[in-house]
């Protein structure tokens, strides 16, 4: 089986629901955030802070091919789709889902986040910010999972079915 890739915004669910796919599918699971903190020796906040979203955008490229395409679930970061070189690798290499969320609902699970550094930017338009890349991770989908309403088992539940 091809890898298993979870796109979609900051909030949708995408390692949660990663982890309820483990347990269901039997099949790891690689976090692409996770293994960028592992690799760079860094947690997310401190690269960008030191070093820049845009040095952030090429460890995540350099990440994303190292992950596996077989046989593996891989919750990917809400910005993987900024690059086309990654869009293109995702289409290329593995079934994906986009959790489609909600502005309201992205607001309402990220109200107290305080460990993302765009969500805590406030400089930043992240309502605009998910406008810009709906259309990005609509290209790289195979499906489109809407997550409003729904908890961890019933997105989980749906993506197996699809894969069947």
């Amino acid at each position: 089986m091809n890898s298993i890739y979870l796109v979609g915004f900051m909030g949708s669910g995408k390692t949660s629901i990663a982890l309820r796919l483990e347990s269901l599918l039997g099949l790891p699971v690689e976090d692409t955030d996770q293994m960028i903190e592992a690799y760079y020796k860094q947690d997310i906040p401190t690269i960008f802070q030191i070093n820049g979203e845009e040095t952030f955008r090429e460890y995540e490229t350099n990440i994303l091919k190292q992950t596996s395409k077989v046989n593996t679930i891989v919750a990917t970061g809400g910005g993987i789709i900024e690059k086309e070189v990654n869009r293109a690798w995702l289409r290329q290499n593995g079934t994906v889902f986009f959790l489609h969320t909600s502005w309201e609902e992205t607001e309402r699970r990220l109200i107290n986040d305080k460990s993302r550094p765009i969500w805590n930017n406030q400089a930043r338009d992240k309502q605009k910010l998910l406008e810009e890349r709906l259309p990005k991770y609509e290209e790289v989908a195979d499906y489109i999972i809407h997550t409003d309403g729904k908890d961890v088992e019933e997105i989980a539940a749906e993506i197996v079915s699809l894969l069947k």
